[in-house]
């Protein structure tokens, strides 16, 4: 088999952690043929996209450290599948280029179309009975609003961020209101999620991953650390790897159906107590963290199984 990862992030990878070069060894180990360009390295021309393509080396096949090799133009219809590992934003750019993917016939994990549409965010509004008390506005009035509907604490958030940036929690009587709504919205210009604040956030954020169409029975849990209210890696949360419940296998028989009729071959779900705040489609993670502290190997599973999507 022939892979194509694309990344975008190569500069702040952490080995310890990353699930995308997880990914490229346990292919490696199986010879593969993987490779890697960036969003910026596609070329469209005579009906075909291209792109500058690295071979990716692992010297010693049992350590997660890589070389890449021979940056060539490829034809990517040369490779079996194109895994999309696009650290969010999602800007013009990346939506092109799944434009571009599309008009080529590539086969995409996850696809293009699923990518364009359901943003990781928005998408939880399809599960209004598994969700917080949500609103998406640009207004500084419905911010305002949602303290006098009854929420004693919210969470405002963009809806093209991730690991946790730029997202805030405000209170009733908090100073901070307006210039926060400023910041966040560019006084207006853009939309944001407003939230009611889970009180279970600070038992953990959960992850749970979804890969061809099945839940793992394991699931991250990560804590925020003392000074930070979010659940995320990203910013100093700790985490800890737990057996799936019946409560997550009651709600994987709501998401799973959803994510297959729209090809979602690997996603992450992410839980605040009982109630859905995100779903991960562009670059889900934490497989490493399953793998590290269990006998489960999620790699294993994702390249089992990618035949039968």
């Amino acid at each position: 088999m022939k892979v194509a990862f694309i990344i975008n992030d190569y500069d702040s990878m952490n080995l310890e952690k990353d699930t995308s070069v997880f990914l490229m060894n346990e292919a490696f180990n199986r010879d593969y043929e993987v490779f890697s360009f960036d969003i910026n390295e596609v070329t469209y021309k005579s009906n075909n996209l291209f792109a500058k393509c690295e071979k990716i080396i692992f010297p010693d096949p049992t350590l997660l450290s890589f070389k890449k090799e021979n940056a060539d133009l490829k034809n990517l219809k040369e490779f079996d599948y194109v895994i999309n590992r696009v650290t969010p934003p999602f800007n013009k750019e990346y939506l092109y280029l799944t434009q571009l993917l599309d008009l080529a016939k590539i086969k995409c994990i996850n696809p293009t179309k699923a990518l364009r549409e359901e943003n990781e965010k928005l998408v939880i509004l399809n599960f209004p009975e598994l969700i917080p008390v949500t609103k998406v506005t640009n207004s500084l009035d419905e911010v305002k609003n949602m303290f006098k509907e009854g929420c004693k604490k919210i969470v405002i958030k963009p809806l093209d961020g991730m690991g946790g940036k730029s997202i805030f929690s405000l209170s009733e009587y908090d100073k901070n209101i307006n210039v926060i709504w400023e910041t966040i919205t560019q006084n207006g210009r853009k939309h944001v999620m407003l939230q009611e604040y889970v009180e279970e956030a600070k038992e953990g954020d959960t992850r749970i991953v979804f890969i061809n169409y099945e839940m793992l029975n394991k699931k991250v849990v990560r804590v925020p650390s003392s000074d930070d209210f979010r659940g995320n890696l990203a910013v100093g949360a700790k985490h800890k790897v737990e057996d799936t419940t019946d409560f997550d296998k009651k709600i994987a028989k709501r998401i799973i159906p959803f994510l297959k009729e729209r090809d979602i071959y690997f996603a992450g779900a992410d839980f605040l107590g009982e109630k859905l705040s995100e779903i991960n489609i562009t670059s889900p993670t934490c497989l490493q963290e399953i793998h590290k502290n269990t006998d489960l190997n999620p790699s294993k599973i994702f390249w089992d199984n990618i035949g039968n999507e």
